[in-house]
C-alpha cells in the first residue's frame, strides 16, 4: 500500500470512527454489553464500561464518548477501535448456528469475495503455503482451538459471538496447499460485510506474522 492509499485509508478510519462513536453513544450500554457477550459495569452515575474481547486481548470501552482502554494502556490502532464499535452496535444477541459458510456464501459477500481471498487468505499461503507446521505452530501459539476439518485446521474466537474456523489443506504433485476461511452463518447478524473482511484480515496477518 503507497503512501496515498494508506492516508485514504486513514481518512476513512478516522470518519467510520466518528459516525461509530456516535452510534454507539445512543444506545443502551448494558443491552449492548449483553447482545455482544461483553460485560457491563456502571462507572459513574454517567459514564458506564463495557469489557469486550477482541482475537483473544480484553478492551474496555467508555459509554457514552466511545473512548477506549487495552489491557497494557497502550494506544489501541483505529481499525481494533472501530471494529469494537461497531460489533457492539451491531450485535443482535442471536445464537450461533453452528453451520460453516465461506464469506461468499453471507449475504452479498459474492461480489466481494476475490477481494476477501487477497486479503485474507493469501498472506497465510504466502506464509505457510509450503510449510503446515508453521501454519500449525501459529494457530496453536496465537489461541486457535484444533478441529477436525482439511489437513489441518483450527477455530478462533475473534468475538465472543464470532468464531472463525482455518482450513489447510497441504499440497501435493497434482493440487497447491490452499486456506479457506469460514464463519458461522450467524455473522451476518452481527458485523457489516467490510467488517467481516477487516476482522478476518487482522487475523490472518497476526497468523501470518508468528513469531517472524
Amino acid at each position: 500500500m503507497d503512501q496515498k492509499q494508506e492516508q485514504v485509508k486513514q481518512s476513512n478510519l478516522d470518519i467510520a470512527l466518528k459516525l461509530a462513536k456516535e452510534q454507539f453513544a445512543k444506545r443502551d450500554p448494558k443491552d449492548m454489553a449483553e447482545r455482544a457477550g461483553g460485560e457491563h459495569e456502571s462507572a459513574s452515575c454517567s459514564n458506564s464500561l463495557i469489557s469486550l474481547r477482541l482475537l483473544g486481548q480484553e478492551y474496555t470501552l467508555v459509554h457514552p464518548d466511545g473512548g477506549i482502554e487495552s489491557p497494557d494502556h497502550h494506544q489501541v490502532g483505529l481499525l481494533a477501535h472501530v471494529l469494537l464499535l461497531h460489533y457492539l452496535i451491531y450485535a443482535s444477541d442471536k445464537p450461533l448456528s453452528n453451520e460453516l459458510s465461506s464469506y461468499k456464501d453471507i449475504p452479498g459477500g459474492d461480489k466481494y469475495f476475490s477481494v476477501f481471498k487477497k486479503r485474507v487468505e493469501m498472506p497465510l499461503l504466502n506464509a505457510y503455503g509450503d510449510n503446515p507446521e508453521g501454519f500449525e505452530k501459529a494457530c496453536e501459539g496465537s489461541g486457535g482451538l484444533e478441529v477436525t476439518m482439511g489437513d489441518l485446521a483450527y477455530q478462533f474466537q475473534a468475538f465472543p459471538n464470532i468464531p472463525i474456523t482455518y482450513i489447510y489443506w497441504k499440497g501435493d504433485e497434482e493440487f497447491p496447499a490452499s486456506v479457506q476461511v469460514l464463519f458461522d452463518s450467524s455473522i451476518k447478524d452481527y458485523l457489516p460485510l467490510e467488517d467481516i473482511v477487516f476482522l478476518s484480515e487482522m487475523l490472518s496477518w497476526k497468523l501470518a506474522r508468528y513469531q517472524q
